[in-house]
């Protein structure tokens, strides 16, 4: 079963995972700042894009067959639970792990700041009326402005959507996080509505080890409202 990658660029590999509801087409305002220094690898996520419907098994034995042996690892959102699930399972192959606007555990409870799962459901509603109309204005609100054009590469499946749902709401790696060996770095937005920034003071004070980075002016999508500032970061942290 083929996992859909396309790949850029020559150097350091790098394996990015994108978030719910999109495919690796997101990443690619950031080729021209990145293909120079790294080997860029753009992964469909299961049921989204070109790659399909599979188990997270399935996705990781298929997945680590098409990738170098060694690699750093980033996701945003959704494809941050994804790679720091890869992280935790894969040590010898991931060599370091960045996450954007994601966190260990996604909805909140009561020890936990997290998202209500009302607003996934939302989202999710909307999607299965004009998939891409709501993302198209959910990058606008992200960004504040209109500017930036997603074109997918193929819409995202109805099992791709509701997987993602349920892996959103029920994947928690809390506890498994506590076994990352690799340098671990962790961003958030600060008007950020989906990981809000409580989840970072949180996770300062449960995981201090990590390195965080906050954009202070950025939502959920820093990469492309803070494009120049994210790659100073993504630079420093991924040698």
């Amino acid at each position: 079963m083929n996992i859909h990658i396309n790949r850029y660029g020559q150097g350091t590999p790098l394996v990015l995972f994108h978030g719910w509801g999109f495919d690796n087409q997101i990443w690619l305002p950031l080729i021209p700042f990145l293909q120079d220094r790294y080997q860029l690898m753009l992964v469909d996520l299961p049921g989204f894009g070109l790659t399909p419907m599979m188990n997270w098994h399935d996705f990781k034995i298929h997945l680590l067959e098409q990738l170098p042996p060694r690699f750093a690892l980033a996701g945003w959102s959704m494809g941050g639970l994804y790679a720091t699930r890869l992280a935790i399972e894969e040590p010898h192959r991931v060599r370091c792990l960045l996450n954007i606007s994601s966190s260990p555990r996604f909805i909140t409870d009561a020890l936990w700041p997290g998202v209500a799962k009302e607003v996934f459901l939302n989202f999710y509603r909307n999607l299965s009326t004009d998939i891409n109309k709501t993302l198209h204005d959910f990058i606008a609100l992200q960004l504040n402005k209109n500017k930036f054009k997603f074109v997918p590469g193929a819409p995202p499946s109805p099992e791709g959507l509701a997987k993602g749902l349920t892996i959103l709401d029920t994947w928690d790696l809390r506890e498994g996080v506590k076994n990352l060996v690799q340098p671990t770095c962790f961003m958030f937005g600060r008007l950020d509505p989906i990981t809000p920034v409580k989840t970072m003071n949180t996770m300062q004070t449960l995981y201090p080890d990590f390195k965080y980075v906050l954009f202070n002016k950025a939502a959920h999508m820093p990469f492309l409202s803070h494009t120049e500032l994210f790659i100073e970061e993504v630079l420093e942290f991924i040698q």
